[in-house]
């Protein structure tokens, strides 16, 4: 399982609370990692940080979400959500491109509201690497990747060089020319030819 918790009773939701947490779903779906207060309020049209704030507690107290180091994350339990199994990929590495993209035979347990219609389309990476730190992608955190040869600029996605090295990193295009780009100042980014996608990230998954 991604995260092992029991026992925990969900209050239920009135329906400004719905909204906040399908929109915070629905964020780290689109970018892999949890919205900012700022970002939340300006998706919901809220101006005021501490009303957004409010409603973040409210559902915290209620059990669906938590805060760790300051960033909100999604609670999941397999007694109230169901989930799938994703295959997992051998280590892909968020530092220097590295040959590594290995198929496992082994599997993670995910909520099915993460994969939503695209099962059967998505497969789990092992990060290696601190490049991406600053999108909450630390080494050792397990990356959900769609399949998908082509992405947008400002996307996570991972990569196949022409070297045959395989990468995760933001991908940039500007006036033609595609870059590959950390999420770390103590890295710098990449000017690629001969670019092949793999997939985009939709969402990172934690043990604390």
């Amino acid at each position: 399982m991604v995260n092992k918790m029991v026992n925990i009773i969900r209050k239920k939701l009135t329906g400004r609370q719905k909204k906040v947490l399908k929109t915070i779903e629905n964020f780290i779906l689109e970018h892999g990692y949890s919205p900012t207060i700022r970002q939340l309020g300006k998706l919901l049209n809220i101006p005021s940080p501490s009303a957004v704030f409010k409603h973040i507690l409210s559902l915290e107290k209620k059990g669906y979400l938590e805060r760790v180091k300051g960033e909100v994350k999604l609670r999941t339990s397999a007694r109230l959500e169901k989930q799938i199994r994703v295959p997992l990929v051998g280590l892909v590495p968020a530092g220097q491109p590295k040959e590594v993209f290995d198929v496992s035979g082994e599997a993670v347990e995910v909520p099915d509201w993460m994969v939503g219609r695209k099962k059967g389309n998505i497969f789990c990476i092992s990060v290696e690497g601190k490049s991406m730190v600053d999108a909450y992608i630390d080494d050792g955190d397990r990356v959900l990747v769609e399949r998908t040869n082509a992405a947008n600029s400002g996307e996570m996605v991972v990569a196949l060089l022409d070297d045959g090295s395989v990468t995760l990193k933001r991908l940039r295009v500007e006036n033609g020319d595609v870059f590959l780009v950390p999420e770390n100042p103590e890295f710098e980014a990449v000017k690629v030819r001969g670019l092949r996608i793999l997939g985009r990230v939709i969402g990172v998954l934690r043990k604390y």
